[in-house]
């Protein structure tokens, strides 16, 4: 039938038919829903209002700046639709349509230079209405993007014919770095066929256009990745292993793992495209056409092999899988053929209708254990997040403030408050749930019910229960707002109040107060010799505020007590002091117990740390275990041992207006080889924990002057 339609122009009208269809229904269910944005959703929906606010500034620097892990390309285009569009939602809805044409048409590109014209339009719609596509698609994350760069990637790939070609060569230079801007994995999805089209090369033209298109892409990412490039495999590796473990991920070579991607698969492609798939990579590996089949298999053997498991992550391999699908439908012939695609395209229709709208409700497959798609349809449910900001607003009368976040949930967590924020312009700073106190919190919002992901739970739930069980924390963050949520729960803004204070004589809450900072000290000091806790203070002790604390010790040995194999240092001549300090005034006198909740500044003021003990520390924490340090007159000599290149050099510590300290690296050497200036930052951002240091600290921390000998570190009080 589609054959029967003569010409490329039909060919693209069938295309274009689908796309607008799909889009159409994308914007049906934007203008009907007003769920939150979750979690990465969020996030990225910030960075493009961010980004919108940049390019107005003309703040190049910012937008490369803004992520540690995340590329601007994607965000910074709805950041630019903002600036055209009056919603951020929509602009940001608008770039994903426009990236998922861009699939299609690429998919269509493709299935038509591996097979022919009825197969690159197959290929297109199983790329366009496979469910999890559709579900992507209502969602403004990166992964859709990136699906789309990678079937235009590989479309200009095979158009260079083994590279012989300069101008296609060079278009696929273009969208190698812009690939490379949407999301990193990029690398990975495109490289196993770009690799077999490397081995086809046989002339020296060729390999020169293939060095030309590396140097165009290189030169597109390399402004954002170059200041990341040592820093990035570290942070791939985690979400891979560590943080998916955290998340309760089965280990890799388990049965449950190795088998997620294979349950998956129908209701993310979808069962006919399954169908037509098994029977494509058939036919492929039959013909050895093995370009596309590699292109699925070697990401996905990867990904198999990786413990985070996400849909997500497999949504780049739908280019290939569409192309396949569309060989298995070339290779049909009569009835079969009719029936296939009768069936692909009410099963289009279907997956379509399923996702988006939940009509009709889909079943389970039997012996998998997975929905046979992902419904997702649009609710009405307001989660009440503009009545607490404004609530905020009014009760801080528009002044800066830090909010903490308690739950985690999916349409209740800090990412889509801190959007909100971010998009409505409050100085706010937000925070996750607490430990230990909240220290720095202006205003808590909570909720009961659902805290989130059972791995992000048990903070939430310990929060409720101190707040619960603790009459004096309660007096001292009472509840000024109560919503009711859709879910059922009831959300709560807690408000920090010091007034009117406590009626006990400033002398004695004085006292209890000194004796509660040498209780406290037992939970990060020990071995403590020669030690002085001084207090001043005046009537406003009786709402909770210290002008200064000073605690000075001959020696002791610090760290974070509470925690398993927590990494000690030996300190001696001990100086620190605290200004202008809040603590809660009626656990101080009720129970004698001080519970900090603000600060001005900490200032360490004095300090020695000698030369075997700072060494000793530093191998003990997790971060520096192979690393080698050695003290010298002003500098510290260093060694990073990783995989690949070690990196050396020496550090000076410097005063800093905008952390406790800056480090100045000089003579640092890659691999034996120096680090030229001009990229020595790009080399030594990763190392240098300074920079994530004063985003995590509560309160404004203040180092003395800092003199580096052989034998010891000296902290004095002139800066």
């Amino acid at each position: 039938m589609i054959r029967a339609l003569c010409g490329r122009g039909p060919e693209w009208a069938l295309v274009a038919a689908a796309f607008t269809v799909l889009a159409a229904t994308a914007a049906v269910w934007l203008a009907w829903d007003r769920r939150p944005p979750e979690w990465d959703h969020a996030n990225h929906l910030e960075r493009a209002v961010v980004c919108a606010r940049d390019m107005a500034r003309g703040d190049a620097r910012a937008i490369l700046e803004r992520s540690s892990f995340y590329p601007p390309l994607v965000p910074c285009a709805a950041g630019l639709a903002y600036r055209l569009w009056p919603s951020d939602v929509a602009a940001a809805q608008a770039v994903l349509l426009a990236f998922l044409g861009l699939g299609m048409a690429a998919a269509y590109v493709l299935g038509r230079q591996v097979a022919g014209g009825a197969e690159g339009v197959v290929a297109a719609l199983v790329f366009g209405s496979a469910p999890f596509t559709i579900f992507s698609s209502l969602r403004f994350q990166l992964d859709l993007p990136l699906a789309s760069m990678v079937a235009l990637a590989i479309a200009l790939l095979l158009r260079t014919e083994a590279f012989e070609r300069r101008s296609w060569s060079l278009a696929f230079g273009v969208v190698l770095g812009l690939g490379m801007l949407t999301k990193p994995p990029f690398a990975a999805y495109v490289l196993p066929v770009l690799t077999l089209v490397l081995a086809r090369m046989r002339t020296r033209r060729a390999l020169v256009t293939a060095l030309l298109a590396g140097l165009v892409g290189g030169v597109l990412a390399l402004p954002w990745y170059g200041p990341r490039l040592l820093g990035m495999a570290p942070q791939v590796a985690a979400r891979s292993f560590r943080q998916a473990a955290e998340s309760g991920h089965t280990e890799p070579l388990t049965a449950t793992a190795l088998t997620f991607y294979p349950r998956w698969f129908v209701p993310q492609f979808g069962l006919v495209a399954t169908f037509l798939f098994v029977v494509g990579a058939a036919v492929a590996a039959a013909r050895r056409q093995g370009l596309m089949l590699v292109g699925v298999l070697t990401p996905l053997a990867v990904l198999t092999m990786i413990q985070n498991k996400n849909l997500r992550y497999t949504l780049p391999l739908s280019p290939f899988v569409a192309v396949l699908a569309g060989v298995g439908f070339g290779a049909l012939r009569g009835r079969p053929r009719a029936f296939a695609l009768v069936a692909l395209v009410a099963g289009a229709v279907l997956q379509l209708s399923a996702t988006a709208f939940a009509v009709p409700s889909v079943p389970m497959l039997p012996g998998l254990g997975v929905p046979l798609l992902l419904g997702s349809p649009p609710t009405r449910d307001d989660w009440r997040h503009r009545d607490i900001l404004a609530l905020v607003a009014q009760d801080s009368r528009g002044d800066a403030a830090t909010v903490s976040v308690v739950p985690n949930d999916n349409f209740f967590s800090v990412s889509n408050f801190r959007y909100y924020g971010v998009r409505q312009g409050l100085p706010l700073r937000w925070a996750r749930g607490w430990d230990g106190e909240p220290v720095g919190v202006d205003y808590m919002i909570l909720k009961t019910g659902a805290q989130g992901p059972v791995w992000t739970a048990e903070r939430p739930r310990r929060i409720a229960e101190r707040l619960a069980a603790d009459a004096s924390l309660a007096r001292v963050y009472p509840v000024i707002g109560e919503w009711t949520l859709p879910d059922g729960s009831t959300a709560t803004l807690r408000a920090r109040r010091l007034e009117p204070g406590v009626v006990t004589a400033p002398t004695s809450l004085a006292r209890a107060a000194e004796r509660a900072v040498r209780r406290r000290l037992a939970e990060v000091a020990r071995d403590v010799e020669g030690l002085e806790v001084r207090i001043v203070h005046g009537d406003s002790i009786r709402r909770g505020r210290l002008e200064r604390i000073e605690i000075v010790a001959g020696a002791a040995t610090v760290g974070e007590l509470w925690r398993r194999n927590a990494a000690l240092l030996r300190v001696h001549d001990l100086r620190i002091v605290f200004e202008d300090v809040l603590v809660n005034p009626w656990s101080l006198e009720t129970t004698g117990r001080l519970d900090p909740l603000d600060a001005r500044q900490v200032r360490l003021q004095q300090a020695t740390i000698r030369a075997a003990d700072f060494v000793q520390f530093l191998r003990d924490l997790k971060d520096f275990r192979q690393a080698g340090v050695e003290l010298l007159d002003g500098a510290l000599a260093f060694v990073f041992r990783q995989p690949g290149p070690d990196v050396s050099g020496r550090v000076r510590i410097r005063p800093s207006a905008e952390r406790p300290f800056e480090l100045g690296f000089e003579g640092v050497r890659l691999g034996g080889v120096p680090v030229p200036g001009i990229v020595l930052d790009w080399v030594v951002r990763g190392y240098d924990p300074t920079l994530r240091l004063a985003s995590r600290l509560p309160v404004p921390v203040e180092i003395g002057r800092v003199v580096i000998a052989r034998d010891a570190i000296r902290i004095s009080p002139s800066r």
